[in-house]
């Protein structure tokens, strides 16, 4: 067995948002947000990472894919520890192996931290070069972007990390469709202007131009949460599932003027001010506002407001709205349904082949 320094390893690639190059000033990689991967492509009969993570309370989940699907499930060690991600694989065929954290940062807790350190591969092993991806993606959601609900039967409603699982996603299933390098930041509860609960504090346009801002404690912060993200000339297509949430904390901005008052005016003005954030950063891209795998009623209407507004005053007109199809409605028995109350694979599925046609058709 032979161990290499991240540093050396000069043809790994991550997916997500990340320091520039990938490797923070300690040499570990780090991966923050749910969804995010480090991939290898390699020639070899074994391939290990050393792998700790730190957390108050919930613990990070990790999945391991072999040339696109699932062959490992693991909760990380806190200890330093060499884990075999694969074992006695053909040493002539080229293997493609992906890390990737099943579990979403979770704010508050200044802990929490994935690190890989080192991989190992057989003396004779190599590392290869990955085939570049054919375009870049860019998600951001919620709970559903981040796989809340898609471990576990549908009668879990304890909301733990172990029922999250961020490598199932809609957003993973159509970054593979598209063949794309993507980036990912979501949060379970949170939206667009507050939370599921009115929280004001609870919105994603917060940290958008942070690498992981959620996390800020003073270790997080050295490793660069808090560091301004390089988006590196943007992506092709930015993809928002955004405004479950907003929906479900309506009622506590409500006014008793429905669409029409000031929480209504609030989700228009927002969704038009985030836009042409997302538009400076992303200068080239296909915009796509998404909803609905998750039944809401009112966000809809006033998200679709927002973007012909926005439209109509800044001339773009690369941003579209689609809604998808719910969990209500798709899912028939356990076997489709999510944990949480959440959608499950079906739903993720439907999804993904719908947003990967919308985005095909643009073209």
């Amino acid at each position: 067995m032979k161990n290499y320094s991240m540093k050396e390893i000069k043809n790994m690639r991550i997916q997500g948002r990340n320091v520039p190059g990938g490797i923070c000033k300690d040499g570990a990689v780090r991966l923050f947000w749910a969804g995010a991967a480090l991939e290898l492509c390699v020639k070899a009969t074994e391939v290990w990472a050393r792998i700790s993570s730190d957390y108050d309370f919930h613990e990070i989940w990790l999945s391991v894919q072999v040339n696109g699907y699932q062959t490992a499930r693991f909760a990380a060690p806190k200890e330093p520890s060499l884990i075999c991600l694969a074992h006695n694989l053909n040493p002539e065929k080229e293997n493609f192996i992906s890390i990737i954290k099943d579990t979403q940062p979770m704010p508050g807790d200044i802990k929490h931290e994935l690190k890989i350190e080192e991989i190992a591969l057989n003396d004779d092993g190599v590392f290869l070069e990955p085939s570049p991806h054919k375009c870049k993606i860019e998600f951001i959601g919620d709970s559903i972007t981040s796989g809340e609900g898609l471990a576990g039967c549908p009668e879990e409603m304890d909301w733990i990390s172990l029922f999250f699982c961020g490598s199932k996603t809609y957003a993973v299933q159509v970054a593979k469709m598209l063949d794309a390098d993507w980036k990912c930041i979501s949060q379970s509860g949170w939206g667009l202007c507050w939370g599921w609960d009115g929280d004001v504090k609870s919105r994603i346009p917060l940290y958008y131009n942070q690498i992981c801002g959620v996390l800020d404690g003073e270790a997080q912060k050295a490793s660069g949460t808090c560091d301004a993200l390089d988006f590196a000339g943007g992506s092709d297509y930015v993809v928002l599932n955004l405004g479950t949430n907003d929906n479900s904390g309506f009622s506590v901005h409500d006014d008793g003027k429905g669409v029409e008052g000031v929480a209504g005016q609030t989700i228009v003005a927002e969704a038009k001010r985030f836009l042409g954030e997302i538009r400076k950063n992303n200068p080239k891209a296909k915009i796509i506002w998404t909803w609905g795998m998750l039944p809401i009623d009112i966000v809809p209407g006033l998200i679709t407001k927002g973007v012909e507004e926005y439209k109509k005053e800044s001339g773009d007109n690369a941003v579209y709205t689609l809604e998808l199809e719910s969990n209500v409605a798709l899912e028939k028995c356990d076997e489709d349904r999510g944990s949480r109350g959440h959608p499950g694979s079906l739903t993720h599925k439907m999804a993904a082949l719908k947003i990967v046609d919308f985005i095909r058709g643009l073209n």
